[in-house]
């Protein structure tokens, strides 16, 4: 049973939120209109009767007047008292007993009902429904993947036992299905014989439940989320294919992107032979030099495809200006990016990386360096119980002096993952204010503060439900597709069958999608075209490997339907 403050909800949203605002007008008037008429009362009295009365009592006789209720406690003597407490009679039936419970009930209560007569939740799917990807438990995450799964046009439906979300996600023009994910018949009725994949994202201990349900009816494929990496084996016992420590992930991506050690550290992903690599500018041989002056292509072999800037991708010409704030994203194979390495000179000794915020997200990113190993040292105010492998620096990071004595000077990386954007906006302001050259990777836990850290100098912000998004899409694509970072896709296409015969030119791909082509692959064969010249004919059987925006990457699919 729905409770009494899920249904007020409904007047704060949507139609009857709008409306609300003409009731506040309204009652604005009405409060107008009595404040005139207790002083019209007041002038009244004291002229034509030689009473006088408070402004107080005035506000009260217009009360009991305009709502006939007319205790007689204070009445008018004369006849024109008589007829102005008769026009405030009237106009008190007109506006609070006659418009006033009319507009209450068109306004709100009707469409309530209508509402709710109207709405009728979907609890079963039909029966052609298949291959899709299931998705339990709804947050910014697997919101954030029910827009990644569109734009790679797979059929995506929610589970949801709360009536309200279900309804608003279908307002929102998603597709739920209403139910318990615990109950079979519920599950039965989402056709979870005939999907691609579950994602279980609830509660460590749901999660399990939901797994054993699931297994109880087919083999779909699980994948579950894990709060606490301890319960990995526990949920894959129970059935899930796999199970994900999202917060380990985040720590990981935090950490890839805090070091300067060169190219070999900054490995996203890879296609076949072909690597997607990131550098920054800074401390490298390359900085201040345009593209064409850097020579990076011929020195290494390695294709320049993007320049990132603090929340900015851009495709670089020859003559742009490789600056210290930025970042190559690089294409080639991991020869190359040896060469590179060799190139810049930096090893992980040269590297010191401070990390702010010792919880379960800044403990996985201090295991990640660990590995590689780069030098990093850790900052908290208080001490983690789930990491114990880890002795950080105890204290407030907000003071500067702290920093300064921990030795932040000689640091090239900083990693900003506190659990309060707030905090994280203010650290990495100070930070960038006293260290105009440190890289700094900022953890947003909300999406919206993503601009303000970018605002506050941050190189990179990582957001939770960006990173565990495109980690959860990974699985179901088989890895198609990779997390480069904040607004930026690397993703495989087949060639769309229109595009046969053309040259890379004439298939006008960039300007009516934005998305490049980084590479093409030949089915069958071991060779990759990295960064293909335009004139570059189009065969049937190639596979195109694009970089772009979320937003481009939907433009694409949107154009080109028919790409695999």
């Amino acid at each position: 049973m729905k409770s009494i403050a899920s249904e007020l909800a409904y007047f704060l949203r949507g139609r009857a939120r709008k409306n609300l605002k003409y009731l506040i007008y309204y009652l604005a008037f009405l409060i107008a209109m009595i404040l005139v008429y207790a002083v019209l009362f007041q002038y009244f009295m004291w002229t034509l009767e030689g009473r006088e009365f408070s402004l107080i009592a005035g506000i009260y006789w217009a009360i009991t007047v305009m709502t006939t209720l007319g205790f007689g406690d204070i009445t008018f003597h004369s006849d024109p008292g008589y007829i102005f407490a008769a026009v405030v009679t009237v106009s008190g039936v007109v506006l609070l007993l006659i418009i006033l419970p009319f507009g209450l009930i068109s306004l709100f209560l009707a469409p309530w009902i209508e509402d709710r007569l109207r709405y009728r939740v979907t609890q079963s799917l039909p029966e052609i429904m298949a291959d899709h990807v299931l998705i339990i438990g709804i947050d910014e995450i697997t919101l954030a993947l029910g827009r990644k799964l569109r734009s790679r046009q797979i059929p995506y439906v929610y589970i949801t036992s709360d009536f309200d979300e279900a309804q608003r996600l279908e307002e929102d023009g998603l597709r739920v299905v209403y139910g318990s994910a615990t109950d079979p018949r519920v599950l039965d009725a989402a056709r979870v014989k005939a999907a691609r994949y579950v994602i279980a994202n609830r509660s460590d201990p749901e999660d399990v439940n939901i797994c054993l349900t699931v297994r109880s009816l087919c083999d779909t494929p699980i994948v579950a989320t894990v709060s606490e990496p301890a319960h990995t084996e526990l949920l894959r016992l129970a059935g899930a294919n796999q199970a994900i420590p999202l917060h380990r992930h985040l720590g990981r991506y935090l950490a890839i992107r805090s070091t300067t050690q060169g190219a070999m550290a900054h490995i996203l992903d890879s296609f076949g032979r072909l690597q997607i690599a990131e550098i920054p500018v800074y401390c490298t041989p390359f900085s201040g030099l345009t593209l064409a002056e850097a020579r990076v292509r011929q020195r290494t072999g390695l294709a320049v495809i993007g320049l990132w800037e603090r929340g900015s991708f851009t495709t670089p010409s020859a003559d742009t200006v490789l600056d210290d704030k930025a970042l190559m994203v690089l294409a080639g194979t991991r020869e190359q990016l040896d060469a590179l390495e060799k190139l810049t000179g930096e090893q992980a000794a040269d590297d010191l990386v401070f990390i702010l915020g010792h919880g379960r997200v800044g403990c996985a990113a201090a295991s990640f360096l660990d590995r590689k190993p780069v030098p990093f040292i850790l900052v908290d105010r208080e001490e983690n119980p789930f990491c114990e492998e880890h002795v950080p620096i105890y204290g407030d990071a907000t003071m500067s002096r702290l920093l300064e004595k921990a030795g932040i000077k000689g640091a090239k990386g900083l990693i900003v993952t506190t659990n309060d954007d707030s905090t994280n906006v203010f650290l990495t302001l100070a930070s960038r204010h006293a260290h105009p050259h440190i890289r700094i990777v900022a953890r947003a836990n909300a999406d919206e503060n993503v601009p303000q850290l970018y605002a506050a100098g941050a190189d990179f912000v990582v957001s939770h439900a960006s990173v565990s998004s495109s980690i959860l899409l990974n699985i179901i694509e088989s890895k198609t597709s990779v997390f480069l970072t904040e607004g930026v896709n690397v993703f495989r296409r087949t060639l769309p069958p229109g595009l046969a015969g053309q040259t890379i030119a004439a298939s006008q791909i960039r300007p009516r999608t934005g998305c490049s082509i980084v590479a093409i692959e030949h089915p069958g064969s071991d060779e990759t075209l990295v960064v293909p010249p335009p004139e570059t004919v189009l065969d049937a059987d190639m596979v195109l490997i694009l970089i772009g925006s979320p937003a481009q990457e939907e433009q694409f699919g949107q154009i080109f339907p028919a790409s695999g």
